[in-house]
């Protein structure tokens, strides 16, 4: 598993860093029960197998971009800490309880990089009424055929496309919009695909290709302009609401 994984992309960094966290708290929840004598027991079997179980669902759930990660990460890190604390003040083993420190710590930082809009993005597609969506209109040429599309969730250098067209993961595409009556054009590459549900649009991560000043200006106006967007937007609803 880990040779198939190349290192210098993000998404397999996370996969590789979920893999040592899986390897270190083995190793740490063995010698926890060693040291306590507490191996072959049936709470001790029990708690192995679903131990195992977890993460096969939780790396399932990661290769797969499903949003229970979230939930499940949660889960582990409330279990790391636990565990690490329990190993400092009440064992009395730190060298145990760092092996799960460790463990929190690639946790967070897989976390971190995974939040990204390349990955996870932040769609509001609960909110029907688009008055209120916190997205963009766009345009998307893609092969020399343009698409009407919607971004938003601009985030690090990436963001998130609504389109109702199937794009390859991989392809480099061209995103123009109109704001306050200028028109803007942006680069950039499709990194991530996540399927649709029936009669929803199909959501990209898409990545901007920065190569020059003026690339790199247009997407920082872009990220302010829709984050005060959505800010105005926001208001606009509860108002709407209070009437």
């Amino acid at each position: 598993m880990l040779s198939k994984l190349n290192l210098q992309n993000s998404y397999d960094k996370v996969k590789f860093l979920t893999i040592i966290q899986f390897i270190l708290v083995l190793i740490g929840f063995v010698a926890e029960a060693l040291v306590t004598q507490s191996v072959l027991n049936f709470s001790f079997i029990f708690q192995f197998i679903v131990l195992l179980v977890a993460y096969n669902f939780y790396y399932t759930a990661l290769s797969n971009l499903f949003y229970s990660y979230w939930n499940m990460s949660l889960i582990f890190g409330i279990y790391y800490l636990v565990s690490l604390t329990r190993n400092f003040l009440v064992i009395g083993h730190p060298m145990i309880g760092i092996l799960f420190c460790f463990s929190f710590v690639f946790l967070a930082i897989a976390c971190y990089i995974v939040s990204s809009p390349l990955y996870y993005p932040r769609f509001h597609w609960w909110e029907y009424d688009f008055r209120f969506r916190a997205d963009i209109r766009c345009w998307v040429e893609v092969d020399g055929k343009q698409y009407r599309g919607r971004l938003s969730d601009l985030r690090r250098g990436a963001g998130c496309l609504e389109l109702f067209n199937q794009v390859s993961v991989g392809q480099p595409i061209q995103i123009s919009l109109d704001i306050l009556n200028q028109n803007f054009t942006l680069f950039a590459e499709v990194r991530s695909k996540r399927e649709p549900i029936i009669g929803r649009s199909i959501i990209y991560g898409v990545k901007f290709v920065n190569n020059d000043l003026e690339q790199r200006q247009r997407q920082k106006f872009l990220t302010n302009y829709w984050n005060e967007s959505k800010k105005i937007k926001i208001r606009n609803k509860f108002a709407a609401v209070q009437k």
